[in-house]
């Protein structure tokens, strides 16, 4: 099921949270997200929240991929024939 855009505003603030304190670039957006899922395991792997927050993070880059997808989807309008 699809989160909605609370959720997943959640889900930031959570992984905010969490990661307060690792050794990563700072913050949320979508760019550090996808650097602690390809990057953070190693220096962070055995602090405390670490599978917590790539679980949280593998989940907000799932549901923004779902999100451009379908927004690519509905913007695609195919030129005359």
């Amino acid at each position: 099921m699809a989160k909605t855009f609370w959720d997943i505003l959640n889900l930031r603030f959570e992984f905010e949270e969490l990661t307060n304190g690792y050794q990563m670039p700072e913050g949320s957006d979508i760019n550090t997200i996808e650097w602690f899922v390809e990057n953070g395991h190693r220096s962070n792997s055995l602090r405390n929240g670490f599978d917590d927050a790539m679980q949280i993070a593998k989940t907000i880059l799932t549901e923004s991929d779902k999100y451009v997808n379908r927004t690519e989807t509905e913007n695609y309008r195919p030129g005359p024939a």
